[in-house]
Order: C-alpha cells, then structure tokens, then sequence
C-alpha cells in the first residue's frame, strides 16, 4: 500500500474545481427550474460514485482516506439531526411547518458536513479557519455594497461605511496563524451573534427547518471552524 505525503491533498485537483463549479452553477439556476439542482447533485457526489466504480482514480491512498473519514462525519451529524427531527416531530411540542423542506436541511446538512470536513483534510484547521473568514468577509462586503446600491442612494459615505461590516471576519483571519485557539473561543462568540442576530429558532415568520437551513449555511462554518481550532493540536502547523 502506497500512501503519499499529506503534502499531495493541500491543493484542489481538476476534478474538485470541475465538481464545485457543477455544484454552484446547480444552485445558481435553480432560479430558472429546480431540475438543475442534479447539477448540483453531480458535482457532489458525481466523482465519489465514479471513484467507487473504479471509473476515476485521482487519489492517493492518503486523500481516499480522508474522503472516506469526510464521509463518515457527514454521516453521523446527519444521522443525529434525523433522530432529531424524529424526535421534535413525535413528541407533539412542536410542529414542522414545511415538512417539503426537510429534503433541504438534510441535504445542507451533509453536504456541508462532508464538504468542511474535506477542507480540514486539505488544509488543516489554520488554513480552513482562516479561508473561511476570508469568505465570509468578502461575502458581507459584497452584500453591503449590493444593499446600498440596491436602495436610495445615500452618499458615497453611506457606501464606503457598509463594507465595514466585514472588517472583523479579515482582522480575525489575520490572527488565526498567531493565534488560532483564542481565535476559535472568538469565532464561538461570532457563531452566539449571528444566532442571535438571526433570531434564530425564534421567529415566528419563517418555518423551523428554513431557519434550520440558514444556521447550517450561515452560522455552521463558523461553528466548526471555532472548534476545530480549539480541538487543534498543539504540534499542528497548518
């Protein structure tokens, strides 16, 4: 059995660009027909199916490693979350709203599981924390300049102002080299925020599994990054 370095898995192959851009394109045109949600589909689980067929050998034994390990966290948060809908829906305490939904949060939830569970084995806690700031930071930039663009026009200095908003995520990504377990306690705090922010699991104008959506989309990366930092150890560099 021939295993590489872990060097070999730090950088995104043809096939990984090829399956996220399926991915994103899927999820972009569902606007047009939910029927390009198999697009998405493809991306995600197109190339493990290829690879288990013995159809695509684009991995080392270290990365088929790593993959298989990605898959099994995305089964067990998937799995403790069905048992948790089971749970909610047979005790009689609460209802679920939009039971057609529910397709949608599993699929969130093991996608994402699986999919940041992957970063960690291509770049390590550090990178993946730091990265995912870097995202989040110029997501909040581009919905700031978008919002104020997209409203009555306030001034220049109402637009240099909003971008603002993702000042934190970069100074946070800054510090993650240096510091990356006070940076977790951090991105914790972060994650409290936006849940509150969000009023998630508290309102009343959006259905329990939307805002169950919306916390793993929105709120998720920023958990699992927080304690992939904290759980680090300490001889991990990158």
């Amino acid at each position: 059995m021939i295993e590489r370095s872990p060097q070999g898995q730090r950088s995104f192959g043809l096939v990984q660009v090829i399956a996220i851009t399926l991915a994103i394109l899927g999820i972009v045109l569902t606007s047009h027909s939910w029927w390009f949600i198999m697009l998405t589909a493809m991306g995600a689980f197109g190339p493990g199916i290829l690879r288990e067929a013995g159809w695509l050998q684009d991995q080392d034994e270290f990365q088929r490693r790593a993959d298989h390990r990605a898959g099994y966290h995305a089964f067990l948060v998937s799995g403790v979350l069905m048992f948790l809908c089971v749970a909610v829906v047979r005790s009689n305490d609460k209802a679920i709203d939009d039971p057609q939904e529910l397709a949608t949060l599993f699929l969130s939830c093991l996608w994402c599981t699986w999919f940041f569970s992957s970063l960690l084995s291509f770049w390590g806690p550090k990178k993946t924390a730091e990265r995912v700031l870097y995202s989040f930071g110029t997501a909040w930039f581009l919905f700031a300049v978008a919002g104020t663009l997209a409203v009555e026009w306030g001034g220049w200095v109402e637009l240099l102002l909003s971008p603002l908003l993702s000042a934190p995520f970069f100074l946070a990504a800054s510090f993650v080299p240096r510091m990356p377990r006070r940076t977790g306690v951090v991105l914790l705090g972060i994650a409290v925020f936006f849940v509150w922010f969000f009023g998630l699991f508290q309102r009343d104008n959006f259905s329990l599994v939307t805002q169950g959506v919306t916390f793993i989309l929105f709120v998720g990366p920023l958990l699992a990054s927080g304690l992939a930092l904290l759980l680090m150890r300490r001889s991990s560099d990158d």
